[in-house]
């Protein structure tokens, strides 16, 4: 049974400006205006994109239960979108409103966002959701995405710590930044997902998507050693990479295509990865099926559909 948390949701307001068309913005003469051509609200947050392209993977045949935060009226749309989807749902509510997220792409594919900065999360709210884990049922947990803005960075940590007091068999993923990916390495994580942004960040290592598999290797050494148990690299269009604990690696590569947007790929890159194995596939097997459906989800816009998923499903299986 999966679990996902995302202590930091949205609302996010897609717009799309018409062909062509760039984004503008004020200047000291006045506001400037942009009329959009195209727009869309979906449930935002990693944990919760996590959650739906499990719940399509599993269609609906294993239990999917989607935890966090949630506030105001904009908490109880995100609440409602995703018990539409199917998924079981398990949030705190706290003061304020759950944020909205702009994703604004103009008239030539750029793409800008304004994120807001969400609801006062503090450690008696952290208490009442591990109060809510311990009801829960399940065998892996995934923790995604960034902290509320008024949390420390230890505040995975201690979520992993109570998670491992209670519940010492449960596998969990992390995919998230910076310190407070650090402070939980030590928890010894399942599996870890930075792309080549994050991982040269964590190791302080000069790498990008282009950099030889020689030098993602001996980056990820230094996590694993840190005490991560599996190391998901993503490479975006040149493909995947995993470093497994025992020293294994596997590398799939980029698939071509046009990219629509980014937004939810490495989401759905590490549940795809996590449901493949837990169906049987071996390491390699689950790394080409995670970097095809994440490949889907560039090209196309949102999480990719039971439909899609499923025909990548038969193609690995």
């Amino acid at each position: 049974m999966y679990l996902t948390l995302t202590l930091n949701p949205s609302i996010d307001y897609y717009i799309e400006l018409p062909a062509g068309k760039k984004l503008i913005t004020g200047t000291d003469d006045g506001p400037a205006v942009n009329r959009s051509v195209k727009e869309s609200f979906e449930a935002g947050g990693k944990g919760i994109n996590v959650a739906l392209v499990l719940h399509r993977l599993t269609d609906n045949t294993a239990q999917v239960t989607a935890a966090g935060f949630e506030a105001g009226f904009t908490g109880k749309e995100i609440i409602r979108i995703i018990e539409q989807e199917g998924l079981i749902s398990k949030f705190i509510e706290v003061p304020g409103n759950t944020r909205i997220n702009l994703k604004a792409k103009d008239g030539n594919g750029l793409e800008t966002e304004i994120n807001g900065s969400g609801p006062a999360v503090g450690p008696g709210d952290i208490s009442r959701l591990i109060d809510t884990l311990k009801k829960t049922d399940f065998d892996t947990l995934f923790i995604s995405g960034s902290l509320p803005r008024t949390l420390n960075s230890d505040a995975y940590s201690v979520i992993m710590t109570a998670v491992q007091g209670f519940n010492p068999k449960a596998r969990i993923i992390l995919d998230c930044e910076g310190e407070t990916l650090i402070k939980c390495l030590p928890l010894k994580p399942f599996l870890i997902k930075p792309n080549a942004r994050e991982l040269a960040s964590l190791t302080r290592m000069k790498i990008n998507t282009s950099s030889s598999l020689n030098d993602i290797r001996e980056a990820a050494v230094k996590l694993i050693r840190q005490g991560a148990q599996n190391v998901l690299v993503s490479l975006g269009e040149n493909g995947a990479y995993l470093l497994t604990g025992s020293g294994e690696y596997y590398h799939t590569p980029g698939i071509k295509g046009d990219v629509i947007s980014t937004i939810g790929a490495g989401d759905t890159m590490i549940a795809s990865f996590i449901y493949g194995i837990d169906n049987g596939m071996d390491m390699q097997k689950a790394l080409g099926f995670s970097n095809a459906c994440a490949a889907k989800a560039a090209f196309s816009e949102g999480i990719p559909g039971a439909d899609a998923l499923g025909e990548f499903l038969k193609e690995f299986s």
